[in-house]
């Protein structure tokens, strides 16, 4: 049972999987920094395997993904130790690796949570023959929201990764409202077509900017590909965004004549994409000593 580790800008996720199976359900929790001194007792509460980890020290594996800072690599690598690991392998982005060609004109400037996230949405639909022609969508709504297309497989079964988009999330984009207005309250009202007060103004109209961005980009991939992309949703501000979303995407099914499919939920791509790694090294990334 291996470690897996998601350090982001706000928050860090711990998963737990076999290798054998990268596409199952991937346990997890999910911890602020200032709560890493509380790890192994929150690890514990969560059901992860703590007594097998100080017991078979050779046996297992951890790997991560750090967007978060040398600061906060230092305190994760510590706490991990802690945990019985010997070392951690700390991934970064590739130009092309594990079924998956990086587009970016260089190719390790594209965030290393984006890559994996990728390869954790090109693993769990490797399975589905279905989806080998249809180009997909990853909309990630963290602190900040991506928004990145993968190609249909090639007759390799690989995808290649074209570009993407990065802006605000939705947290981000009503925090700034309220920080930088004198009178604008930080809202938390619903999205609706015609707001009739300023929460839901505000709520709605950063609902509709992350929904055009996913919409933009799903046009963008019809337009390209000539079939229109399957979406699939991830990220802790996804629920303001969520019922928005949907409708939109059926309503643009329905105006272009296709037959409607809607987004799905990937609650975490990341951890999806470091267990399929794993899987394909076949455990071949051993602990250090």
């Amino acid at each position: 049972m291996n470690l897996l580790v998601d350090a982001g800008n706000t928050r860090i996720k711990f998963g737990w999987c076999c290798a054998a199976n990268p596409t199952s359900t991937i346990p997890n929790l999910a911890v602020l920094p200032d709560q890493l001194n509380e790890l192994p007792a929150l690890l514990t509460q969560a059901g992860a395997p703590l007594s097998y980890w100080k017991s078979q020290p050779a046996k297992i594996h951890a790997i991560g993904v750090n967007v978060a800072g040398g600061a906060i690599q230092r305190r994760l690598e510590q706490a991990i130790a802690a945990l019985g690991f010997t070392h951690i392998e700390w991934l970064s982005s590739q130009e092309s690796r594990y079924g998956l060609r990086n587009r970016y004109a260089v190719a390790s400037q594209l965030g290393t949570d984006r890559w994996v996230a990728l390869l954790g949405l090109h693993a769990h639909t490797l399975s589905d023959n279905t989806l080998s022609s249809q180009p997909l969508i990853l909309a990630s709504f963290g602190t900040a929201t991506t928004v990145d297309t993968l190609s249909p497989q090639n007759q390799q079964k690989e995808r290649e990764f074209p570009g993407g988009l990065i802006l605000p999330g939705p947290s981000l984009m009503l925090q700034s409202l309220h920080q930088s207005t004198a009178q604008l309250p930080l809202a938390g009202g619903p999205s609706l077509a015609y707001p009739q007060d300023t929460l839901s103004a505000i709520s709605s109209g950063v609902a509709a900017s992350q929904v055009g961005a996913v919409l933009r980009q799903w046009h963008q991939g019809l337009l390209h590909y000539g079939r229109a992309p399957s979406v699939y949703l991830s990220g802790g501000g996804l629920d303001l965004i969520y019922p928005e979303l949907q409708q939109a995407l059926q309503q643009a099914y329905q105006q272009l004549g296709l037959r409607s499919t809607s987004a799905t939920l990937l609650p975490v791509p990341v951890l999806q994409g470091m267990a399929y790694i794993l899987s394909l090294h076949k455990l071949s990334l051993a602990p250090r000593t």
